[in-house]
């Protein structure tokens, strides 16, 4: 059931980038690709301006603007799950963050952060129109 969902939102967002409506931006990763993942709880304004809130991630600069996708992986390495979706709206401090190899989540409870760890996940970058 998980794998029919996932290839069912996967489908949905590569129609919505064929139409138009969802678009990759130059040189962003239109299919979904391994990254790191970690969380983050501290902090008050993001690099763009606005305040952290749940739903927000750290990533890249060029990657700012951009909706991620974030999904489990498979003990077979197949995409699993949606884990979440997330508007990037920060760089972070980290180099591995800033040169687009992680992908840092914001979590309010620094608890929760710590059971975050650091996880490998597959993401699809998209950027929706309007």
């Amino acid at each position: 059931m998980k794998k029919k969902i996932t290839a069912i939102l996967l489908a949905t967002v590569l129609m919505l980038q064929w139409t138009g409506i969802v678009y990759a931006k130059e040189n962003i990763p239109v299919e979904p690709f391994l990254i790191e993942t970690t969380a983050y709880c501290y902090g008050e304004v993001t690099a763009d301006g606005s305040r952290v809130r749940e739903g927000i991630a750290s990533a890249k600069r060029e990657w700012i603007g951009l909706t991620a996708i974030l999904y489990e992986v498979e003990p077979d390495g197949d995409i699993g799950a949606v884990m979440g979706i997330y508007e990037i709206k920060d760089t972070g401090g980290d180099y591995r963050i800033q040169n687009g190899t992680c992908i840092d989540v914001y979590i309010p409870d620094e608890e929760k952060c710590i059971q975050y760890g650091r996880q490998q996940v597959y993401v699809q970058l998209v950027d929706a129109k309007g």
